[in-house]
């Protein structure tokens, strides 16, 4: 039995519209409506969307309207986010800013890097330091988008286990990993422009394994004994070396013609690994998810432990190499959102995790689980019980 639950479902009786262009005008006229319901109740507001996109910072502001509090200190209201036909750039952050994210079945949901308009002509100078602030600023997009995320493509994870050892079965392959198995789980249901997203994260995600098994072989004593500075300078010496070996076979290529481009981009994805495989969020999946993914002997001798702290971090001891791949290839996946023009369906966006439901799609979700409640018994009279068994 489904009883509706108000936090997961959207409500046009309490709800702001983003239409059109995401700018100062549009935050202008939405303020006062959003004041008015916040004031009436803290119950959940839907924003329904239906916008290009627009201005980054007007959309961070609509943001942080959306979680003001009130006089008396109360927490926010539960904001359920829904695109009603489109989501493009800043309005796609927006949709999947929200508590519980929504597609209507046929709308489109664009992601791409940050943009930025020259004001003035452009010199050696100045399109080096665009192209870093670009860089930086792509780099914290995905990060936040990670953020934002992160629980609904964990979900995708969780649903998807189920269906490991078939994948495993049809491939011929008993050892592929849970990470393997998920990348073609999610594959085998993306449209053809969203397998190029999942392939770019795919090819991310090889490139941090690659490199950095490249660093520790060339780190004497381990990357953690080691200066920033110092394991810098031996990424950018160890990188050198990959390239020239990667690129043996092609007598055409040179630092001078893309290969520090190339190398640039090696570092960076380094350093982002790097940033993000202690991340502390990994450890909270490990927390949430660990007693999920491990076998049941190992589940036993975690519970055995008496000390609720020595128990949790037994946990994560055991489970973050198992979910560590996963993540990386998680952060991978938000920076490939952020280049290139990424057009994306209802679907596609369930699958990568930007959305939690599509409506009146038959896809699993965090509302039915939620909704659900098992049907109540049926009422047998005492009349009733002796009238069968007569």
């Amino acid at each position: 039995m489904i009883t509706p639950h108000a936090g997961y479902r959207a409500n046009p009786r309490r709800a702001i519209h983003i239409s059109g262009v995401i700018d100062r005008e549009l935050v202008s006229r939405i303020t006062p409506e959003l004041l008015t319901l916040q004031s009436a109740s803290r119950e959940p507001i839907t924003v329904y969307i239906d916008s290009p996109g627009g201005n980054v910072a007007s959309m961070e502001a609509i943001l942080r309207l959306l979680r003001l509090s009130d006089q008396d200190a109360s927490g926010p209201c539960r904001i359920i986010t829904a695109v009603t036909t489109r989501a493009a750039s800043a309005a796609a952050d927006l949709l999947s800013s929200g508590d519980y994210a929504l597609a209507y079945p046929t709308s489109a949901i664009l992601y791409h890097g940050v943009r930025r308009q020259a004001d003035a002509p452009l010199t050696a100078e100045l399109t080096s330091l665009i192209g870093r602030v670009l860089r930086l600023s792509n780099d914290r997009y995905a990060m936040e988008l990670a953020h934002k995320i992160e629980d609904r493509f964990s979900f995708r994870f969780m649903i998807s286990r189920g269906e490991f050892d078939r994948i495993r079965t049809e491939a011929a392959k008993p050892q592929m990993s849970d990470l393997e198995c998920f990348l073609e789980f999610i594959a085998r249901r993306l449209s053809p422009d969203a397998a190029k997203v999942w392939e770019r994260a795919r090819h991310r995600h090889a490139r941090y394994k690659s490199l950095f098994d490249t660093i520790l072989k060339k780190t004497a004593g381990g990357v953690g004994k080691l200066s920033r500075a110092k394991l810098e300078a031996n990424s950018i010496k160890a990188i050198v070396d990959f390239e020239v070996k990667a690129n043996r076979k092609n007598v055409d290529w040179s630092f001078a013609q893309g290969g520090l481009e190339s190398l640039a981009d090696d570092f960076f994805i380094l350093d982002e690994y790097l940033s993000t495989a202690g991340h502390e969020r990994l450890r909270k999946w490990s927390t949430r998810f660990g007693k999920y993914i491990l076998p049941e002997v190992d589940v036993a001798e975690i519970d055995a432990i008496a000390d609720e702290n020595e128990q949790a971090q037994k946990l994560v001891d055991k489970v973050t190499p198992i979910l560590e791949p996963l993540w990386s290839f998680f952060v991978a996946l938000c920076h490939a959102l952020q280049n290139g023009e990424n057009e994306l369906s209802a679907v596609d966006a369930y699958w990568l995790g930007l959305v939690d439901e599509v409506v009146g799609e038959n896809l699993l979700s965090a509302r039915l689980f939620q909704e659900y409640t098992p049907d109540p018994a049926p009422d047998v009279t005492a009349n009733e019980v002796g009238t069968r068994d007569n």
